[in-house]
């Protein structure tokens, strides 16, 4: 979601602004500049998808100062895939004059070195590159198309030449029932390509052709996956815990939930999610959500009729930072984006809370 320390340094406001159910500040914005993608992710409907025009260059930037002024401290780039666009280096280089960090996910499949250097010179700080397997024949299978593998990894060697900053290259890996049992041995190719970070993620069921790993497929990967990629990914310094390695959990409760889609693993259903106060995700359009979860299912606002500003302190936004029902909306037991952040914020609110609560 963004640094917690941020909110640690301005806490009394962020507080009170919780308590009361009043607005507090985007600190953290993921814009998707494209809904359009060159890849046919089987577990993705953005290609599939008609899509509208998306949002200009002037209106992107007057968007990008907007943000700047209420106290934005990170906007993430996305899409569909974001180096389609040709004014890329531009909005970034806004992004950074503002003050604030540009980051960006990407397939990695577009990465010249022409395109890294420009990109990098305009102020891009950390990027997230997609990776489903570190056998090309599964990544290409995901990817639904043939030689994506070697592109990635080419656009990662490349990006690496120009992204020096320490932590600031990740691999995105969505786990899935074509690639988990490929997985044990993505640690020692992240190494080898000099990456900083891995990020496993349980797929989320937004299409008919995927679906998520059933209890004995997470048993299988529990048993035999996850504790050869846990022991190397520490080694290499790619994950911080041996728990990231278990993104469904280690106990029956965990995995059956994972099981339901319910990556949480009941979290939420106890604990509010603070990005209603922290985070928006806008769309290719202007449309305003709360976040990658819940994208034009529930919708805060639309820029081609008011103000980031107006949205953000608007109706649908207050009723929502206002809710008491948990969870606050069904589509977070779906989501393990912001666990650990909401966790250090709700240690933070209530002192007595405990980590497993």
């Amino acid at each position: 979601m963004h640094d917690p320390q941020v909110i640690v340094n301005d806490f009394g406001e962020f507080r009170s602004a919780v308590t009361q159910g009043l607005p507090y500040k985007p600190l953290y914005v993921k814009l998707k500049l494209m809904w359009a993608c060159n890849l046919r992710c089987f577990m993705c409907n953005h290609w599939r998808d008609p899509y509208e025009t998306p949002m200009d260059t002037d209106r992107l930037l007057h968007l990008i100062d907007e943000l700047a002024d209420m106290g934005c401290v990170k906007v993430h780039i996305t899409g569909g895939e974001p180096t389609l666009r040709d004014d890329l280096d531009q909005l970034i280089s806004r992004i950074t004059e503002r003050g604030m960090r540009a980051t960006m996910t990407t397939n990695g499949t577009r990465l010249t070195h022409a395109l890294c250097r420009q990109l990098t010179d305009a102020g891009l700080h950390k990027v997230n590159i997609s990776l489903d397997s570190p056998d090309p024949q599964i990544h290409d299978r995901v990817r639904g198309v043939q030689g994506a593998w070697a592109k990635t990894i080419y656009g990662i060697q490349t990006l690496r030449n120009y992204l020096y900053r320490p932590n600031s290259l990740r691999l995105n890996t969505v786990i899935s029932e074509a690639n988990f049992l490929s997985l044990k041995d993505l640690p020692e190719l992240a190494h080898q390509l000099r990456v900083d970070r891995l990020n496993l993620i349980p797929v989320d069921r937004h299409t008919q052709e995927v679906q998520g790993l059933s209890q004995a497929q997470i048993q299988t990967y529990n048993r035999e996956i996850a504790p050869h990629f846990a022991r190397s990914a520490l080694k290499y310094g790619l994950i911080q815990t041996k728990a990231q390695a278990y993104p469904f959990g280690q106990n029956v409760t965990a995995i059956r939930a994972s099981e339901q889609g319910h990556h949480a693993h009941t979290y939420y259903d106890r604990h509010r999610c603070y990005a209603p106060w922290t985070h928006a995700l806008i769309d290719h359009v202007g449309r305003v959500s709360v976040c990658c979860m819940t994208t034009n299912q529930v919708v805060m606002g639309d820029l081609r009729q008011n103000s980031f500003r107006e949205i953000w302190t608007g109706s649908h936004y207050q009723n929502l930072r206002q809710c008491q029902n948990l969870p606050q909306l069904p589509q977070c037991r779906q989501c393990d984006m912001f666990l650990q952040t909401n966790r250090t914020i709700e240690a933070k609110l209530n002192p007595g809370w405990q980590y497993w609560s």
